[in-house]
């Protein structure tokens, strides 16, 4: 059996005519080399089978072409978390047509995994790093940015120095869902929200308080319940709220929801549907639920998405300013 010889730059550069210097140039972006050159050496590439040798890359340049992703995740196990498994898949798909591939680390809720970024830092083991549940003075992120290495957070901080991150505009996100809940005749209004640790809950707690505002219905901070990402404390939280009389509540996410909806629906029974919900979602999860809700979506796929997209900018030498970015919800019914 004739044993198929491998495609090199030199094999692309004598089917093509061209240079290896021109190949090599096309192959890495097309710096100072026409479209139409980079395209034509890009196809014909594809067409001889052409696999980029990365070893030879790595002896060279000392990149490992690996991304790390520290991705906070619950630790109760009822529902399980559809969040972290939607930005990695994001974080994939991004990733599949560069030349990084992505290793992730689970954190519980109840840790930050700063051991482990330290000694990915300290090992040189990945050309970049991605986190997410950031804090107001994120000793991660304060770490990350002395080191000398490419992150992005999904969430801000109130750090003095600016760092790059992807975001949701977590206020507008509260103060839409809580109008939605008052345009629909709901007035005793409850946030179900996440650890008041996180800088993303400051964000909402002051969406929230705007909505009321805007309505001139009166705050009452009987009707906050800050809690752990996790459906039993929602589930448990529910009977304390019906004691001061709600009528409606906005939840942080898919899990405190699930966990509100039953509580509700243990301690009414059918009479549960007459109480409104809304919540931040980062999944199409309450398309298949047989209850009325209003979530502000966006997609944790497309968040997962934007935060490699901007850590490959962060590698590639991009400045700060041009590596930050914060998105809206949209309003959906079902």
């Amino acid at each position: 059996m004739t044993r198929k010889t491998s495609v090199t730059l030199k094999t692309i550069a004598q089917e093509l005519g061209v240079s290896v210097t021109t190949v090599a140039r096309a192959l890495n972006g097309g710096e100072r080399l026409s479209a139409s050159t980079t395209e034509k050496v890009l196809r014909v590439a594809q067409q001889l089978g052409y696999v980029r040798n990365l070893d030879g890359v790595k002896l060279r340049t000392g990149k490992t072409f690996v991304v790390m992703a520290f991705l906070g995740v619950p630790t109760e196990e009822e529902i399980g978390d559809s969040g972290s498994v939607g930005l990695l898949n994001g974080i994939h798909k991004r990733l599949s047509t560069s030349d990084y591939a992505v290793r992730v680390t689970p954190v519980s809720l109840q840790e930050n995994g700063f051991e482990g970024i330290k000694q990915v830092v300290d090992g040189h083991s990945a050309d970049g790093i991605i986190l997410d549940h950031t804090t107001p003075e994120d000793e991660r992120v304060k770490f990350l940015n002395q080191a000398n290495i490419p992150f992005v957070t999904f969430g801000r901080t109130l750090l003095a120095k600016q760092h790059p991150y992807f975001d949701i505009d977590n206020k507008d996100a509260a103060y839409q869902g809580t109008c939605e809940m008052i345009r629909l005749g709901y007035q005793r209004i409850a946030l179900i929200e996440a650890n008041s640790d996180y800088t993303f809950v400051s964000q909402r707690v002051a969406g929230y308080k705007q909505a009321l505002r805007a309505a001139n219905i009166q705050f009452d901070s009987t009707l906050i319940k800050h809690l752990d990402q996790c459906a039993p404390q929602s589930y448990t939280a529910v009977e304390a709220l019906l004691s001061v009389h709600v009528d409606a509540f906005v939840c942080a996410n898919e899990l405190l929801f699930m966990g509100a909806r039953a509580g509700l629906r243990n301690a009414l029974g059918d009479q549960c549907h007459r109480f409104g919900f809304s919540l931040r979602s980062g999944t199409n999860l309450c398309a298949y639920l047989n209850t009325k809700v209003s979530t502000s979506f966006y997609s944790r796929v497309d968040a997962g998405w934007n935060l490699a997209d901007l850590l490959l900018q962060q590698i590639a030498g991009a400045p700060v300013s041009e590596s930050q970015a914060i998105v809206k919800t949209a309003l959906r019914n079902f």
